[in-house]
């Protein structure tokens, strides 16, 4: 849907034969206008394509006094973040208050004084076009993240049919395209997230979302994690796409937040929004296992798991040293020979029992891999010749790493 401040940016750019944009005064984007006059920059193309601009450019157009600026002004020629060609920029006002910029590409072209002019005599219109699209995003969003809020209920099946007919009716998510979650967290054992904490990721997932297509993502903050519905129709989030722009998301909180490991869960898709709480489901125990097991990373989508993702469905509180096979126990409690027999056991069993693989990943002679397995047997009271006892030792491994008594 076209809203004002586009329509006005565009009549704007069109009556001066510029490329003009809108951002708020935090520089995120607001509008742009839609027809391109003459040549553009790099920074236009990124701050389009990227809905954001790149690293960088906020210390340039502050340093250049836009916070302070009472009129138009014109920042510095800077390469190295893409700016090859002259801007003017207006900062917009309202009450004195700061709502944003106005920026206007300009070139080797300076805007006449009739033209700035014009410029100045339509911000009063801009100011108030940005305070009620940012009134109508803010309702928006409010409700949109109410339903969302009932789409994930954990005990309230009607609620989330409800929630999955209201976002569709009232226009709020796109219909027929299937969906799937996105859940962060940012620290282990995911407590309760701190206000700073919670406002910092609010503010990334409401920019990730910003680069995405219109009504195909809500963003939510919970107890101790943050949300995301998304289309997984939406191109820009496709395949490889979803996982760079994740990383890159996660990459941004470390910056941003001292002392947090966030890690990133992504579900599987499911075809309809009623069915988004399994999808959100998956990407809570992805995120999990992505924070208590070695080797995957800090974005893991569900379907990586393997046999992670059916074990991260027992409860944690049942997910305890108690849960792993007496003999293991023994084993794990052996101090650094156990350890020495565990990797054993492992790298036995992940082979499927073939001695000679076993041995060349341990770099051992086949000999000393026949000692060891018998002293596991020992220690565990199994036998490694049964399947039942293989199958049994092989999980307790697994749910070792889950529980943080084994790492790589």
């Amino acid at each position: 849907m076209t809203t004002e401040l586009q329509r006005l940016i565009d009549g704007l750019g069109r009556r001066l034969q510029r490329n003009i944009t809108v951002d708020d005064w935090r520089l995120r984007q607001l509008a742009f206008s839609s027809h391109e006059f003459g040549g553009v920059d790099r920074l236009r193309e990124l701050s389009i394509l990227k809905r954001e601009v790149p690293s960088g450019a906020a210390d340039w157009t502050f340093g250049a006094g836009a916070k302070t600026a009472d009129g138009p002004f014109r920042p510095p020629i800077a390469p190295e973040i893409g700016a090859t060609m002259q801007r003017l920029c207006v900062p917009i006002r309202q009450e004195g208050v700061l709502l944003g910029f106005v920026w206007i590409l300009e070139g080797d072209d300076p805007l006449t004084d009739p033209e700035t002019e014009a410029v100045l005599a339509a911000l009063d219109t801009i100011a108030i076009a940005i305070q009620r699209d940012q009134l109508a995003h803010e309702l928006h969003k409010s409700r949109s993240r109410g339903l969302l809020r009932d789409l994930v209920a954990t005990d309230d099946p009607r609620a989330r049919e409800h929630a999955a007919a209201e976002l569709i009716d009232a226009d709020l998510f796109v219909a027929s395209e299937p969906v799937v979650a996105v859940v962060v967290t940012l620290h282990p054992g995911e407590p309760a997230l701190l206000d700073g904490e919670r406002n910092v990721l609010d503010g990334w997932l409401e920019r990730i979302g910003a680069r995405l297509l219109d009504r195909r993502h809500v963003s939510l903050i919970r107890r101790d994690h943050g949300l995301m519905l998304v289309s997984d129709k939406d191109p820009l989030v496709s395949g490889a796409a979803k996982q760079s722009l994740l990383a890159e998301l996660v990459g941004n909180l470390s910056r941003d937040l001292t002392g947090v490991e966030p890690v990133v869960g992504i579900g599987e898709p499911v075809d309809d929004l009623r069915d988004f709480y399994r999808s959100y489901q998956q990407a809570a125990h992805a995120a999990r296992v992505t924070r208590l097991a070695d080797g995957f990373g800090q974005v893991t989508s569900f379907d990586r798991l393997g046999v992670y993702g059916l074990l991260s469905r027992i409860p944690p509180e049942e997910l305890t040293v108690h849960a792993l096979p007496p003999g293991l126990r023994r084993l794990l409690e052996a101090g650094v020979k156990g350890e020495q027999l565990a990797d054993t056991l492992e790298a036995f069993l992940e082979h499927a029992g073939d001695v000679q693989a076993a041995a060349e990943k341990l770099f051992i002679h086949r000999t000393t891999l026949y000692y060891r397995l018998q002293r596991i047997e020992e220690y565990t009271g199994a036998q490694l010749a049964l399947g039942e006892d293989r199958l049994a030792l092989h999980l307790g491994l697994k749910i070792a790493r889950l529980i943080g008594l084994r790492h790589d």
